[in-house]
């Protein structure tokens, strides 16, 4: 096999409480629309370091990285470097997060992984301005072929397994 790829909906979440989750959301938009409206060259550099980290924040309690870093799910697979904001639940025709008396905790549940040592990822994002259902659609473009470099390859950094330390007694 050259290239495997498995996409969709895998109903992973984000292992945080949801107002927790909401508030980075909303500090990433935040820094975002300074980013956008910039009056100080300085402040995308600062923006692009505070967005890292609050996605950073997110990204650590996600289920999908952690099975994978532990090894029990989807091993040897890869995916590329997640930077937009989580694609589930949505109120339908709206940019809300679940309203619903269910107050789902925002996530990445749709995503798109990959296995093959003959791929680049050069585009993995969300479409936003879908607003037809409660979850918003991710797609990718990726580069396959034979003259990849394992440094070229453009991968997200593979999550580190889990090891756990025995005690000695």
């Amino acid at each position: 096999m050259d290239h495997v790829f498995f996409s969709g909906d895998l109903n992973y979440r984000i292992d945080l409480p949801r107002e927790y989750v909401e508030r980075c959301v909303m500090d990433i938009q935040q820094c975002a629309s300074k980013d956008n409206g910039a009056t100080m060259p300085a402040t995308k550099a600062t923006t692009n370091v505070e967005v890292d980290a609050l996605m950073n924040k997110l990204l650590r309690r996600d289920q999908l990285l952690q099975t994978i870093a532990s090894g029990q799910a989807f091993s040897d697979f890869n995916e590329g470097k997640i930077t937009f904001l989580p694609t589930f639940k949505f109120d339908k025709g709206t940019s809300n997060y679940d309203t619903s008396h269910k107050q789902r905790v925002p996530a990445w549940t749709d995503r798109i992984l990959f296995r093959s040592d003959k791929a680049r990822v050069l585009e993995y994002q969300s479409a936003a301005e879908a607003t037809h259902s409660d979850h918003r659609p991710v797609f990718g473009t990726f580069q396959l072929g034979w003259g990849l470099t394992e440094k070229s390859q453009g991968f997200a950094k593979k999550p580190r397994r889990n090891r756990s330390r025995r005690k000695k007694d």
